[in-house]
Formats: structure tokens, sequence, C-alpha cells
């Protein structure tokens, strides 16, 4: 599903003390951007410039202040079912299994349970934790728990799957299995994704496009889309000629943005 983001702006107002002047911090300032559907795209950039409250604004969990966002044609004012989040924490209910946790949104849609443990088996297999439908999140890794958080998310077939530095808070070698992993669900379920990071080497390897948001308002720096993209479901995108360069130019425009 396509994403259209049409001169969108977001300001924060708030008052040190009552009756005094209001002051106005401008989150995101005119922002464009279309995102074809299927695609895999990444919001890159320093703390503060923006890139989860533009992801929220996706959602319809923040209200936009000017301008609208569309989604599959249609303006985004509040949150939707074919639009999942997926955050940093997977937020699991520590009382319920594996299973009845990505089973959850099926419950709340009243679905019966026969039909949405059957469903939920799907997309734990997707994920490849099948085999742990009946453990507690307590006797999960950190890995395997952010596994069920991305299966709960697609439960419900979401067309669009916004994320939210979902693998920020894990170790390099499990965030690196994750990463495979996203891109192999992404292929196999065709749903567009934004994707939010600080990672400069995350977003070259997961993305079509990646966004560079610069702060203090947000604005769009530049869109990069890296030459090896066709190429990272099949190889180590690092050993490609043109990584080093990307990741270069990524780089240099995040340090401007941090010293300017």
């Amino acid at each position: 599903m396509s994403i259209s983001i049409q001169g969108v702006t977001k300001r924060y107002v708030r008052r040190v003390a009552p009756g005094s002047p209001p002051s106005v911090t401008t989150a995101l300032d005119d922002v464009d951007l279309d995102i074809e559907a299927g695609q895999f795209v990444s919001l890159l950039g320093p703390s503060g410039c923006g890139k989860t409250t533009l992801l929220r604004m996706i959602a319809g969990l923040v209200q936009i202040d000017e301008g609208r966002i569309m989604v599959g044609g249609k303006a985004v004012d509040s949150p939707r079912r074919d639009l999942c989040m997926v955050f940093q924490s997977p937020s699991l209910l520590p009382w319920r299994n594996v299973l009845d946790n990505v089973a959850f949104p099926l419950e709340l849609d009243g679905m019966p349970k026969a039909q949405r443990h059957q469903t939920a088996r799907q997309f734990l297999r997707l994920v490849g934790l099948d085999a742990f439908a009946e453990h507690l999140p307590h006797e999960l890794s950190g890995g395997m728990q952010q596994r069920v958080g991305i299966a709960r998310g697609l439960v419900r077939n979401p067309a669009v799957l916004l994320m939210d530095e979902p693998f920020g808070a894990l170790d390099a070698q499990t965030r690196e299995t994750l990463q495979a992993d996203l891109l192999r669900i992404w292929d196999q379920t065709k749903c567009t994704i934004v994707f939010v990071t600080h990672s400069i080497d995350e977003a070259l390897m997961l993305s079509d496009r990646i966004v560079v948001l610069k702060p203090r308002p947000g604005r769009i720096n530049r869109i990069i889309g890296p030459a090896f993209r066709a190429d990272r479901l099949h190889q180590d995108v690092r050993l490609h000629s043109a990584y080093a360069g990307e990741q270069a130019v990524l780089r240099e425009l995040l340090r401007e943005e941090v010293t300017a």
C-alpha cells in the first residue's frame, strides 16, 4: 500500500507557567515524501529530527498540524487496522504465552479462539518460533521476544508495517540475525515497511530508499537509494563495491547535522 506525505508540519506548544507566553517547538516542517507500495524505506537521522513523530503520524497516533498523510489513497486521521506499529520494546503481556500474545489483536477483533490460534501459529512459523508457542515471555531471549512482537504486528496482515527502532536494544549478533529475518519476512509478505533507525549500516542493509532527516525543525535532507538494494536478499551487501562509498556519504550527512 502506498504512502503519500504532503506538506506535513508538527508543532508542540507548552507553557512554562500559567500566563507565560507559549513555547513552540516545530518537530517537523513541511515534509513531503511518497513511498510506493511494497517498498522498504528507512528514516535515518540524529536524535530530535522527528523520525518517530513522523512514524506515529503515519500510524494515526499523533495529530497532524498542517498537511496530510494518505495511505492507500485515504487520509490518516486515526489508527487503522491496515497499519501496524512495532516498537523498540515488544511490550508482551507477561501472563500470556507466546501463542496468546501473537493472537491478542485477533482476540480484540472477536475472532474465535481456534481460528485465531491457527492464524497466530502461521505467523510464529514465519518468524521461526512455532516451537515456543507455549512459552511465557520471560522464558525467551530479547531477540526472541522481538520476533514475537513482529509476529503480533503481522497477524492482521497489515498493508503497512511501521517499525520504531525495533532492534535498537539488541546485541550486534542478534540484531544482524533479525535484520536478515525481517528482509525475508518483507519479501514473503510484500507489505510496505517504514523503519526508523539511528544506524547507517542497518539502513543500508535493509532499505530500498533511505530518507535522511535533519533536525530543528525536522526536514528531509536527502533521499538515497542504495546501489546494491536489489542484491540485499541474496548476499551480504557490505561486500558490495559501492557500500563503503554510500556509507561515507550518509556518515557525512549525519555529521553535518550534528555539528550544524
